[in-house]
């Protein structure tokens, strides 16, 4: 295999721009040419460390992730991205599961390791190596990144990543946005996921820009930080630009270019508040961590809201019904993706990857149509769609009628099984402060709206939607608080 094409080019940038930040987080800042040896002394440290070809990391955001990911790469080795939030025993399977002889973690991880028995090793970042000292060591895998499924509807999976992958994903959103060194990036999502991890990292990184890691996602903090350090591209899931948008402090985010959404769908009444608010349109934008992840999006000067965009120019993307034949534009079938973005497939599980990619098309599992312009639109997920008394309903569609009554801050759909109907739908509603809504006038207010067999046959009210690690509304926990 061949040494670290990510790291070649992020050395490239480190030589255009020496002096330039590149990664600036609430209590550090690297420039290019402190990040390249600070990675090299990790490196280093790595080598000595991890004789087998895969190690894991164990972070938080900070700046310090970055010399960690950049070291091992260069070291050669596989990288397994734990996410922050597994508890002890499932950190202790995925290890274990992907052969990682050690894991590379952050001072706070450490005891959550030790309780199950898994070697670590604190990442000293503190070092610094001449770089042309540490040669680059060739990678024995294909895969130089495991990253784990967000686990919504099952136990997360290791899908493996080539730099390729990786990087063909990097070049396909840079060349449609424009994206360019003179930007600022907000890292804001979790970055051992994939939009965190290439598009609020790598991306930036092997551009020339510069990226800001703030230590946690405080809306005041994270607003003050747009204003001092002229942000120009925030990437975050809808809930995160909803409480942005709630947040009574004024700010001056008028530096802001690019703001995109992505994870999840993104409600209109959380766009035009946020609109409202800054100035600024939300961008919804469309992927999968099969995909390394973006598959599509919008821009500024051609957005079509309640679309996820239009895909990138190195991806085919195509509509398909069940016997994996094209559908015409307005017709819904599953959205299925070719090009060489697509995951290698997940780590030791060639069942799960022949369901998953078939003739080298990889079937993403969400249902969607094109319009009649190109731009791409979700329906739900394939296993979201339920029937109610034999007619097809994607919850994402009730959700979105809800969300557009006045006093209802957000909606979640869940559907469970009835003996007369096939599916009862069961409404949770969080309502704005102040609200007065009760279950007899969201009926009432669904009932013209929607057909009668969308309309939900029990509500819930909620103080607060629940999320999943990357910030997904979390159903099954919203499922199993049904009364």
């Amino acid at each position: 295999m061949k040494t670290s094409e990510i790291v070649k080019k992020f050395r490239e940038v480190a030589a255009r721009y020496p002096d330039r930040n590149a990664v600036i987080g609430p209590d550090s800042a690297y420039t290019y040419r402190e990040l390249e040896r600070r990675s090299a002394a990790v490196a280093k440290a790595i080598a000595e460390r991890v004789k087998g070809p895969t190690m894991a990391m164990l972070y938080s955001n900070s700046p310090a992730f970055v010399p960690i990911l950049f070291g091992a790469l260069w070291a050669g080795k596989t990288v397994a991205v734990l996410p922050t939030l597994a508890p002890p025993p499932l950190l202790k399977l995925m290890v274990m599961e992907v052969g990682a002889e050690l894991v590379v973690a952050s001072e706070e991880f450490v005891p959550r390791l030790m309780e199950v028995g898994i070697p670590c090793w604190i990442g000293d970042v503190s070092g610094k190596s001449d770089p042309e000292s540490v040669p680059m060591a060739h990678r024995e895998l294909e895969h130089a990144v495991l990253l784990y499924t967000s686990g919504t509807t099952g136990r997360p999976k290791a899908v493996m990543l080539s730099e390729r992958s990786i990087l063909d994903n990097i070049e396909g959103c840079r060349t449609m946005s424009g994206f360019n060194a003179d930007q600022v990036m907000l890292a804001i999502l979790p970055l051992f996921h994939a939009y965190g991890k290439t598009v609020t990292l790598l991306l930036p990184l092997v551009t020339g820009a510069t990226v800001v890691i703030p230590e946690r996602f405080v809306p005041r903090a994270v607003l003050q930080t747009i204003e001092t350090y002229k942000v120009t591209c925030l990437v975050a899931v809808p809930s995160q630009y909803r409480v942005l948008s709630k947040e009574s402090a004024d700010f001056d985010c008028s530096s802001l270019w690019l703001c995109m959404a992505g994870a999840e769908r993104l409600p209109e009444q959380a766009a035009l508040e946020f609109e409202r608010r800054f100035g600024h349109k939300i961008l919804q934008g469309y992927g999968a961590t099969e995909i390394s992840p973006v598959v599509s999006l919008n821009l500024p000067d051609s957005d079509r809201f309640g679309s996820v965009g239009k895909p990138l120019r190195n991806l085919e993307v195509t509509v398909r019904d069940e016997q994996g034949n094209l559908v015409p534009a307005g017709e819904i079938g599953e959205v299925c993706v070719k090009g060489t973005a697509v995951m290698l497939g997940y780590y030791r599980d060639p069942e799960a990857t022949a369901k998953k990619i078939r003739s080298g098309v990889l079937y993403t599992g969400d249902k969607g149509f094109f319009d009649a312009d190109g731009y791409l639109h979700l329906s739900g997920r394939a296993d979201d769609l339920v029937k109610v008394s034999g007619e097809k309903v994607y919850p994402s569609e009730v959700e979105t009628a809800l969300e557009a009554i006045h006093g209802v801050d957000e909606a979640a759909v869940v559907a469970f099984p009835d003996e007369k109907h096939g599916a009862r739908l069961h409404a949770f509603v969080q309502l704005k402060k102040d609200s007065d809504l009760n279950e007899a006038a969201l009926r009432a207010t669904c009932r013209e709206r929607l057909e009668p067999y969308k309309v939900p046959r029990t509500f819930q009210f909620v103080e607060q939607m629940p999320r999943t690690i990357t910030g997904k509304t979390d159903k099954r926990a919203l499922a199993a608080s049904a009364v």
